[in-house]
């Protein structure tokens, strides 16, 4: 699910930046100088990225831990996992709107104040 979400980040991205090659006279050279956003834009997704390998690294070992683990000691580290993942899930959401507030110009995303939504069982 989150390398779902890393792509459709760099797909935006990505589309973003094939905006420019279609752009016409001064908009077109305008658009060739690098945008002072961009640099930042770059820094952010290369921290998401280390944020999603941080996760993935941090799941491997509880599952290493649950795989390994017997009787009330693997129900207890089931349990860890399954926290894990719905933190990271929640880490995600948040981020989520966050970024779609910036794009939309400060405008949030439904739910996003009270963290429930349709499927977390308003």
């Amino acid at each position: 699910m989150m390398i779902r979400s890393a792509l459709a980040i760099t797909v935006v991205l990505l589309a973003l930046g094939s905006g420019v090659g279609r752009l016409t006279g001064a908009a077109a050279v305008s658009a060739q100088q690098p945008s002072p956003n961009m640099g930042d834009m770059m820094k952010m997704h290369e921290q998401m990225m280390a944020g999603m390998k941080a996760n993935e690294a941090k799941l491997d070992a509880l599952v290493t831990q649950m795989n390994a683990a017997s009787g009330t000691a693997k129900v207890d580290s089931m349990a860890a996992v399954v926290n894990e993942m719905v933190r990271q899930q929640k880490t995600m959401h948040e981020h989520m709107a966050q970024m779609h507030g910036q794009m939309m110009g400060g405008q949030g995303m439904p739910g996003q104040g009270g963290g429930r939504g349709m499927m977390r069982g308003q």
